[in-house]
């Protein structure tokens, strides 16, 4: 398909990271089979329109719906020039500056959307009074080993709309696993500590309004264990029509930053946007 060195995966893997190198251009990208899309790392400036035909061409042989990158204010100008759209931004996301998500969004048949991606639209989401004391019988267990998050991910992920956001690993590299009888939480949560700041996912969804304190609660004990990394900032990405997990992150103070079309696919293969929630931690994060 492509002239790339490709990390040692097998064919058809639902993430696979493949490297270009091609005179003086020089990037990474994740091909997400599961979700459709490719997400670039590009390390170095220039070529942008050369940039584009090239993954233009992987998204019509793969049949992507949307190829993105997240870049600084002033490399995104030029990514918007060659026909990619700003979806929004992730603050502080390299520590010092803001990050702006870059997207090309492609129709059934491959072709790029004209005129950039579809402007989604979010629902009003209700704030609830959090919670402040434990759940009765809530009980949390964190978790850093790496093969246990590994195979936590695999078990989780066909229910779920998880797609990892960084290179190197493809499931979180810290989980709190909240649990009360029957009902069971997992929040995940992948760090980068070059930058100070990590993504954090729902691997497991609430289903009714009954299991929002414990979602909350679940969720700032991980955002506790973040700050004790040097965690400055967070963001977690939720589908635009899952109000009760839209309610878990509003609720904790994060803010929606970023509108994200077509960007992930649900169990029942419908593709949905998602929102990008956001927050700076601090030493109380309730």
């Amino acid at each position: 398909m492509v002239e790339a060195q490709a990390a040692p995966v097998q064919e058809d893997e639902p993430v696979e990271e493949i490297y270009y190198r091609k005179g003086d251009i020089d990037f990474c990208f994740l091909l997400n089979r599961r979700h459709h899309n490719l997400r670039v790392f590009d390390y170095r400036v220039g070529n942008y329109q050369q940039k584009r035909d090239f993954f233009d061409r992987i998204a019509r042989a793969e049949g992507l719906r949307k190829v993105f990158t997240v870049v600084e204010k002033q490399d995104s100008k030029s990514w918007r020039s060659v026909g990619f759209s700003r979806e929004g931004a992730i603050p502080g996301y390299f520590r010092t500056a803001d990050a702006y998500v870059m997207s090309r969004v492609y129709t059934e048949d491959g072709d790029p959307i004209q005129g950039g991606a579809p402007k989604l639209t979010g629902p009003n989401v209700a704030v609830r009074e959090p919670q402040e004391s434990k759940p009765r019988g809530l009980n949390l267990e964190l978790i850093t080993e790496e093969e246990r998050l590994k195979a936590i991910t695999e078990t989780l992920q066909d229910g779920s709309v998880y797609a990892p956001f960084r290179r190197g690993m493809f499931h979180p590299d810290m989980a709190v696993h909240g649990k009360q009888g029957k009902r069971e939480i997992w929040l995940g949560a992948e760090t980068d500590s070059s930058f100070g700041h990590a993504k954090v996912d729902l691997m497991t969804v609430p289903l009714k309004e009954d299991d929002l304190p414990h979602y909350e609660f679940t969720m700032r004990a991980l955002l506790d264990e973040l700050l004790k990394v040097d965690t400055a900032s967070v963001f977690g990405l939720s589908p635009v029509d899952d109000e009760l997990s839209n309610v878990v992150y509003a609720t904790l103070g994060f803010k929606v930053m970023a509108r994200l079309t077509d960007h992930v696919v649900k169990p029942n293969g419908d593709f949905v946007g998602v929102q990008l929630w956001h927050r700076r931690l601090t030493s109380s994060n309730s």
